[in-house]
């Protein structure tokens, strides 16, 4: 009764053609529009008599989902919500706090999270396996070329440089830290890697003619200057227009913009300061000894 006279119940099927469409029929709206109305329809009984509903069922307005969702033959009721102005990490991880202290879940009720936090956490968990492999095999390869420990360690000395570039970026810009913020910071870690290798392995080449180890390390770091400065500088100058973007998409690819471009301007400044210093004092001690 209830069913026919508010949702409305199927009587007959309409033919136009070979077009078919169902005929439902329900109350006027002047008996369903209200809780007063809803308790008055009438209920027919067994011997005949018209009951009103309100004296047989408890009528009354709740709010409640608008559709009911099934997963596993059970219902489900999901709760949405973007993240603006923080990180998705911490976020998520203040919602859950609050909701587990503040919630208590009735009886045969369990609460999931998903969305794009676990997209994070699985690929979080990637990271921290493949950025350690991938460091020590670029570790391995810039040992083949430098021939020694010492040029490999003043080559690897550039990612840190590079990356706290990228930190501070992301700390002036107010930006958060993403899985496109991640990627950023891989990308810049070999434009460190390739600037740094350029100047050791020539710096190298000059000592190996029979320079002495100051003067290889001003010719090295004066003549590969510009070069290493123009590779910089394209990182920078190509990625500006999509780290000031703010149309559709922006979310995805500022971050690595703004991350390549602090980076890249790190590297401009501090390894043309330290590098000559560095490589002097590394191969000094041969000049003495020869």
């Amino acid at each position: 009764m209830v069913q026919a006279a508010i949702g409305g119940q199927v009587i007959t099927q309409v033919f136009e053609g070979e077009k078919h469409f169902d005929l439902i029929l329900r109350w006027a709206e002047a008996y369903r529009r209200d809780v007063r109305s809803i308790r008055n329809i009438l209920v027919a009984t067994p011997d005949g008599a018209q009951v009103p509903l309100g004296q047989i069922a408890e009528v009354a307005e709740e709010e409640g989902p608008s559709v009911i969702f099934r997963e596993g033959l059970k219902r489900y009721v999901p709760v949405k919500f973007s993240v603006r102005g923080r990180d998705l990490g911490s976020t998520v991880g203040e919602a859950q706090a609050k909701v587990k202290a503040r919630v208590k879940l009735p009886y045969d009720t369990r609460l999931e999270w998903g969305g794009e936090m676990n997209q994070l956490r699985e690929t979080t968990a990637r990271l921290l396996v493949i950025v350690p492999i991938t460091l020590l095999v670029i570790a391995f390869l810039i040992f083949g070329s430098a021939k020694n420990g010492r040029d490999t360690l003043i080559v690897l000395l550039g990612v840190p440089v590079a990356a706290s570039g990228g930190i501070v970026a992301l700390y002036l810009t107010g930006t958060d830290f993403s899985i496109s913020a991640a990627m950023g910071f891989i990308s810049i870690l070999g434009v460190a890697v390739q600037d740094a290798l350029l100047v050791v392995t020539y710096a190298r080449a000059l000592r190996e003619s029979g320079q002495s180890a100051r003067e290889a390390a001003r010719l090295a770091a004066e003549r590969w200057l510009r070069p290493v400065l123009m590779a910089s500088c394209v990182a920078m100058l190509g990625l500006l227009p999509a780290a000031v973007s703010r149309g559709i998409g922006s979310e995805t690819q500022k971050p690595l913009a703004i991350v390549v471009i602090g980076g890249a301007l790190a590297l401009v400044i501090l390894p043309r300061l330290l590098q000559p210093a560095l490589l002097m004092l590394a191969h000094q001690r041969e000049d003495k000894s020869g």
